[in-house]
């Protein structure tokens, strides 16, 4: 009998090593070509790929201290985000969306949809731990500005610059990066030309987290907090 368990054990660890392996390399394959999507997905919008040294620096500041305060040192997910979310769906009764970190939002938006499940939240984790062994955390992040979904058509930080300030995405200020940089968490709800209270509400929420983080004063996220949103988009194509 105990020859037979460790038979049956041998095997379930063969299987379980295999189906891993399987898992990997499929994953591998397919996070491989996120980097091929968002050019892709850009030319079709016939918008350009901008690289950091592109973009205000507001703006990467501004989305890591609202999305993700440790997307630098987290290994693609974050245990305290995971645990915030699960506290919000026990108390609600419901399955939450929270809890991701930028690389697993960058992995949803590419890959995997918005399908509410475990097995997809799962996944989402699985390739973003994946994913930051593949990649250096700017290139993620690099991926992630020009691929997210700023509401009013405008993916990216270049159509955002231009579809909300009329600038390229180097002129941003603080101000308009950290309206820029709330705006993903609802695009339509936070839309700043239909909803402006709710657009301002949401800037003065990223500006104290950039406070939070040490990024800017509280007393300078206080005082831009008042300021008009400034829109001036872009004038359309004769």
């Amino acid at each position: 009998m105990r020859r037979l368990l460790l038979v049956c054990a041998g095997i379930a660890a063969v299987v379980t090593a295999w189906t891993v392996a399987a898992f990997v390399q499929t994953a591998h394959a397919e996070l491989a070509t996120i980097p091929a999507r968002v050019r892709r997905a850009l030319r079709a919008e016939r918008s350009p790929f901008v690289r950091l040294s592109q973009i205000s620096p507001w703006l990467p500041l501004a989305a890591v201290a609202v999305e993700d305060r440790s997307f630098w040192t987290n290994p693609g997910v974050s245990l305290e985000g995971i645990a915030r979310a699960a506290l919000v769906d026990v108390a609600s009764a419901a399955f939450a969306q929270g809890g991701s970190t930028i690389t697993q939002e960058l992995v949803r938006d590419q890959l995997l949809g918005y399908r509410k499940s475990l097995i997809r939240k799962a996944r989402e984790a699985a390739y973003a731990l994946l994913l930051t062994r593949m990649l250096p955390k700017r290139e993620i992040l690099t991926l992630y500005l020009n691929e997210v979904n700023y509401g009013n058509g405008a993916f990216g930080a270049y159509a955002a610059s231009e579809a909300y300030f009329g600038v390229p995405p180097r002129r941003l200020t603080l101000a308009q990066s950290a309206l820029l940089a709330g705006l993903p968490q609802d695009p339509a709800g936070l839309d700043p030309f239909q909803h402006p209270a709710a657009a301002t509400t949401r800037r003065a929420e990223v500006l104290r987290a950039l406070a939070a983080v040490g990024d800017i004063s509280r007393q300078r996220a206080a005082a831009i907090a008042r300021l008009p949103l400034g829109l001036s988009p872009a004038a359309p194509a004769a």
